[in-house]
């Protein structure tokens, strides 16, 4: 049995050597000397650490405090790039004017023609550049530019008597005003305030827009004063938004737009010796509203704490964009009845191999955990050739006749916006359906006239430097279709076919040598159907070329025109079809940083 005093010699399974011992151990040489009195100090300190380390080991542990992860924020400031699409419209004021011979307004034997206000609106659509700066209390300022193909237009008529200045009245008198906005573009500034990824701002600045303006007047069935003018306008342009950016790099905007232009008048002096010295027209105003929706591919640092998109999980988002080289033709035809005689043709005009080149953007949006997808793309270019056919049938005309002329100028322009959903996704290949807009927009420009067929109209050849003829529709469509995607190694190929069942139609005609009927406004409803396919081959992961060919055929079977003075509206059909093939370059961004580390693998249905 140990005694206390053995006790004190184990301390936690150490035996502790008393004086003695420690000197029985020490060589004989050296006890009682100093110069070993150091190995026993070292000794002790050692047997101290041990026996501090063995009273550790019976303590219960403390977990490691958690390791800091900074919150990531995001800044709005940085370069920015993106494209928009919307619906804009064309507010006109318009104020008929007649100058006398002194120049004052309103001179006797003037016409007097009440003062119109009107509104028309369409598709836009345009790309859009930018930098913003955002400092730490949220404050955000910016300027960006935009340019949007428009094709605003509005015309107005007045037909009846007009009373004159001074007494009397100019019977059967007919006024035309109205004016187009073809493009704008602004440069504007912006400041707003940011919670997080969510900025809501005020925008202003600098607006620039072609604008062309023209009218004509007829008193008493003479048309004496006929005038128009293109140039581009300056105004203003100022408005409010909201952007929320879904990741570092993506972010959507909704805003709205009040454009002002200014106003002109355009005041021609009489084609014929009657009122002369008279200058009679309309001063118009141009402003409107402007409604868009747009995508931005933000170049800053955005979130610049997430881990690099190589270090994330498998992506949630395939997001491919990229552009087109277009060249298509076509021949829109365009057929006028008779309102007094069902079933009538009256004329027929005819725009064959109607050749465009146009420049186009794409992109496409996929959600791979769901299948859901968003597609698109938006184009615009210049007609460079064709030909023009009038057709003049009996009895409207006592001999047949058909002229020509050369089709020299003109433009298109089409997008396309598509929601859509894969039903069916294996390895290799998918198909999906989906639900979307089409809108169109084509102008056609011709020039000289020639006859062909022994009529009467232009039995005097007109020069083709003389702008004769012209014809400018917007189709807009509601499109339903399917949409298949197969893959082979480095090789896709897709191909999409929609059916549209409702589309309108809103069309001005021109006789630039017929006064009394220019313009002709015309409208009317129908279908039609659209065709694309493409092959693509991937010369990387991200990058890829490929061609394709595209069609799509619209039509206005319940069409009319009132384009005729004191006349009921003429029932018209109208037809037009684009065909063509196109080259692009696409780059697939990695995920725009919407993929998270460690997310799981996207499912993918077998069935």
């Amino acid at each position: 049995m140990r005694t206390a005093r053995d006790q004190q010699k184990l301390h936690f399974g150490i035996r502790i050597l008393t004086d003695e011992e420690t000197l029985t151990l020490m060589p004989s040489t050296t006890r009682g000397g100093g110069h070993y009195m150091y190995r026993i100090s070292s000794s002790g300190l050692l047997l101290c650490l041990l026996s501090q380390t063995a009273m550790a080991a019976d303590l219960p542990r403390r977990a490691l405090p958690p390791a800091v992860t900074a919150v990531p924020i995001f800044s709005w400031t940085g370069a920015h790039a993106g494209l928009f699409a919307g619906y804009g419209t064309l507010d006109r004021a318009t104020q008929f004017v007649c100058t006398g011979p002194d120049g004052q307004p309103g001179a006797r034997n003037c016409p007097v023609i009440p003062s119109k206000r009107a509104s028309d609106g369409s598709f836009v659509g345009g790309a859009e550049v930018g930098y913003d700066w955002q400092v730490n209390s949220g404050f955000v300022a910016g300027a960006a530019a935009d340019y949007q193909f428009t094709r605003l237009w509005g015309y107005d008529r007045r037909e009846g008597a007009f009373p004159a200045a001074g007494g009397g009245f100019y019977r059967r008198s007919v006024a035309h005003s109205g004016q187009r906005l073809d493009e704008l573009a602004t440069l504007r500034g912006r400041i707003g305030f940011a919670v997080d990824r969510t900025l809501v701002y005020a925008t202003g600045g600098l607006a620039a827009g072609t604008v062309r303006t023209d009218n004509n007047l007829s008193l008493a069935g003479f048309p004496l004063f006929d005038g128009r003018q293109g140039a581009v306008r300056l105004g203003y342009v100022a408005g409010a938004g909201i952007e929320h950016a879904f990741s570092e790099h993506l972010s959507a905007k909704v805003e709205g737009l009040y454009y002002d232009l200014g106003s002109r008048a355009v005041l021609p002096a009489p084609s014929y010796p009657v009122l002369t010295g008279y200058h009679a027209g309309s001063r118009v105003a141009t402003d409107g509203f402007l409604a868009r929706v747009g995508l931005n591919y933000r170049f800053g640092a955005g979130l610049p704490d997430l881990p690099p998109v190589a270090l994330a999980g498998p992506a949630t988002w395939d997001v491919e964009g990229g552009l087109r080289y277009f060249f298509s033709a076509g021949t829109p035809r365009e057929k006028l009845g008779d309102p007094d005689a069902p079933g009538q043709l009256n004329s027929r005009l005819t725009y064959a191999n109607a050749q465009a080149h146009a420049g186009e953007s794409f992109a496409r949006l996929e959600h791979n955990p769901t299948g859901l997808f968003a597609k698109g793309f938006l184009g615009s270019g210049g007609v460079t050739g064709g030909r023009l056919a009038d057709e003049d049938f009996p009895p409207a005309l006592r001999r047949y006749s058909k002229t020509l002329s050369l089709i020299k100028d003109g433009d298109i322009g089409y997008g396309v916006i598509d929601l859509g959903y894969d039903v069916l996704r294996r390895d290799g290949y998918k198909l999906g359906g989906f639900l979307g807009y089409q809108f169109a927009s084509e102008l056609y420009n011709g020039y000289g006239c020639r006859q062909v067929a022994g009529g009467t109209p232009c039995a005097r050849p007109y020069p083709t430097s003389m702008k004769t003829l012209g014809e400018s529709m917007q189709w807009n469509a509601l499109r339903v279709g399917v949409i298949g995607e197969a893959r082979f190694d480095r090789v896709r190929l897709s191909l999409e076919g929609a059916y549209l069942p409702v589309v309108s139609l809103s069309g001005v005609d021109r006789h630039w040598l017929r006064p009394d009927i220019n313009p002709g406004p015309e409208g009317g409803r129908g279908d039609g159907y659209f065709l694309e396919g493409i092959i693509a081959y991937d010369l990387t992961p991200s990058v890829s070329v490929g061609v394709g060919g595209r069609y799509w055929q619209l039509q206005a079977d319940k069409a009319h025109t009132t384009a005729f003075p004191f006349s009921p509206p003429s029932p018209m059909k109208f037809e037009t079809g684009r065909y063509g093939g196109f080259a692009q370059l696409s780059y697939r961004l990695a995920d725009f940083g919407f993929g998270e580390t460690g997310a799981p693998a996207a499912p993918i249905r077998k069935d």
